[in-house]
């Protein structure tokens, strides 16, 4: 082989490997934005939702659910209810701030408008 055709092949080779390691930053955005924690409970899919500081206050334990996602192990939670919320539209994890809302409700509801529509 010539060496215009060996540098040729190395230049391309380069490229797909840049491509390859570039790649998955650049479909992210850079963010974490596609992955979210998910809760499973009584057979049903919660998915985590960022609430603002003090919107809800968790009442009483539930049960257990199995917490999945983003790299992480599946592991056992308590999961607790919510004060004015029934555990069939959003729970809590014991002892965090996270709050889970079933797949399928208040998917479009906003930060600020979710505890009004899990109140519904």
């Amino acid at each position: 082989m010539n060496r215009r055709l060996r540098l040729a092949l190395g230049a391309v080779a380069a490229v797909v490997i840049a491509g390859a390691l570039v790649s998955p930053v650049v479909l992210s955005d850079g963010s974490s934005k596609g992955c979210s924690t998910t809760l499973h409970y009584l057979g049903q899919a919660y998915t985590v939702r960022a609430v603002p500081d003090n919107t809800f206050v968790q009442a009483i334990a539930v049960g257990v659910g199995v917490t999945r996602g983003c790299g992480t192990k599946p592991e056992n939670v308590g999961v607790r209810s919510l004060v004015g919320v029934g555990p069939a539209r959003a729970v809590a994890a014991a002892g965090s701030s996270a709050v889970y809302v079933r797949r399928g409700v208040c998917v479009h509801a906003t930060e600020q408008a979710l505890r009004a529509c899990l109140r519904r």
